[in-house]
């Protein structure tokens, strides 16, 4: 009777049983609700049902590529490739891996509109000049089915209340959010808190929003949640408690989530996606590796001759998208550095794993032997050292790294000449290597284009052999 009485209860019922379903069916024309009853369903199918489901559908984009795509007919021609849905999955090894490069190179070859819900987006530009591609409907429609799953596993159910830390360029432009975005987020029980530029007034303000909306799940950039959690403990401000907080657009380095984890006293979920290709992996409750949906995304790892690597052994994510018939990507290199694993997830999902995504290859840095070196291990050099609010290693050459740092408070506080000697050896025993090591002490770091704040950057460009 009490539950009944409570009016945000009601608002929840109200969107999950009629506004939502309503908005999707009847407004957006959308699949999702339908699209979302299939996943559930996949999800608890055996990994052999739902590799012949990606078997099915992988065969029939190529199928589709090879008839009415120009690139991909001219890639078949000049390879001349042959493939069949028995063997579709050794079959897409033969075809080239698609670059950025050759998507800026052959933009108007890789896409036929099917119908009038196509639309143009481009990647975050992390990894330099941004991409233009196109999407349509169905890619979308499976995209936003996908995210509500993953959502669940989190524990936030249709209508929930859930906040958005997240980047609206649109605020910093200063045209604002406008009446239909305010109305969708309504409807939806979905707050965004743009993040694109955070004050302190901005903080405050967040915080007094969390603590009143008490979202069942806060979605975040990973630098932003960070931040506030940071803002959060400085102040000694107190905060909702949400049951789950979900990170994306960002490596989740174990410090970091160790932080955000006590400060927010919640569980925190990882997901990874792209504009590209949307959101491909998740964690479930288990913890055990990302999960990986068949249905959606084939993914292969390989190393950079473009060799498959075995499960365990870090290497090039490489990603088929099964859902976007007006671009199709196929064997496309996002930018990414990733783990697969050989293991099965103890919550009986038939979904394989991802052990873990190490990052962009940007945050990859290579010594003059060759050698791979993870950029999160620079993460712990810097991390628990009180005085420092944000940091940033930027590898410019084989023989220099820049170091940019942001003290908390530079009256009182002051980076000593004993940090600045430990960082360096430490950095050298990293690299093997006695490199010059640069220090500037700033105000600010930006964010790239995409409103993501990267901790470690390499601009040393690899080439399939050898380091240049």
């Amino acid at each position: 009777m009490i539950k009944l009485l409570d009016s945000s209860f009601i608002v929840v019922k109200l969107r999950r049983n009629i506004l939502i379903p309503f908005y999707c069916k009847y407004i957006r024309r959308s699949k999702m609700l339908t699209y979302h009853q299939k996943l559930k369903k996949y999800q608890w199918n055996s990994l052999k049902e739902n590799r012949e489901t990606q078997r099915r559908k992988l065969y029939h984009l190529i199928q589709y590529a090879s008839q009415n795509i120009p690139y991909y007919q001219q890639v078949i021609k000049e390879h001349n490739i042959t493939f069949s849905e028995d063997t579709i999955f050794e079959d897409i090894k033969k075809f080239p891996l698609l670059t950025k490069e050759i998507i800026r190179n052959h933009f108007d070859k890789l896409h036929q509109f099917r119908d009038k819900t196509y639309y143009r987006n481009t990647s975050g530009g992390s990894t330099g000049e941004p991409v233009v591609f196109y999407q349509d409907k169905e890619y979308l429609d499976w995209a936003n089915a996908t995210k509500r799953l993953f959502n669940e596993w989190a524990g936030r159910e249709l209508g929930d209340p859930m906040v958005k830390l997240w980047g609206l360029l649109s605020d910093i432009l200063g045209s604002g959010q406008g009446f239909k975005e305010y109305l969708r987020q309504q409807v939806s029980g979905i707050i965004i808190l743009n993040t694109y530029r955070m004050t302190d007034e901005d903080m405050y303000r967040y915080v007094k929003k969390i603590n009143k909306i008490k979202p069942r799940l806060i979605l975040a950039y990973t630098n932003s949640i960070e931040e506030l959690a940071r803002f959060i403990r400085e102040h000694h401000l107190s905060i909702y408690s949400p049951p789950v907080i979900m990170t994306a657009a960002g490596v989740l380095y174990p410090e970091v989530k160790a932080k955000i984890e006590e400060i927010f006293h919640t569980t925190v979920f990882n997901r990874y996606g792209s504009r590209e290709v949307s959101d491909m992996t998740c964690n479930c409750e288990k913890d055990e590796g990302l999960h990986l949906i068949p249905a959606i995304h084939y993914l292969e790892i390989v190393d950079d001759e473009g060799r498959q690597v075995k499960p365990g052994v870090p290497g090039n994510i490489i990603v088929t998208l099964l859902t976007n018939y007006t671009m199709p990507l196929i064997r496309y290199k996002i930018g990414d550095i990733g783990v697969l694993s050989d293991k099965a997830c103890s919550c009986g999902r038939g979904f394989p794993l991802l052990e873990q995504v190490k990052g962009r290859i940007r945050s990859v840095f290579r010594n003059k032997q060759g050698d791979f070196i993870d950029g999160g291990i620079f993460v712990r050099l810097f991390y628990f050292r009180e005085n420092i609010k944000q940091f940033q290693v930027i590898q410019e050459s084989l023989e220099q790294i820049t170091v940019n740092i942001v003290l908390k408070n530079k009256k009182q506080l002051k980076i000593t000449e004993k940090d600045f000697l430990e960082i360096s050896e430490s950095i050298k025993k990293i690299m093997k290597s006695n490199i010059i090591i640069k220090y500037n002490l700033v105000e600010f770091i930006n964010p790239t284009s995409s409103g993501k704040y990267g901790y470690v950057i390499s601009k040393v460009k690899i080439k399939k052999k050898g380091v240049q």
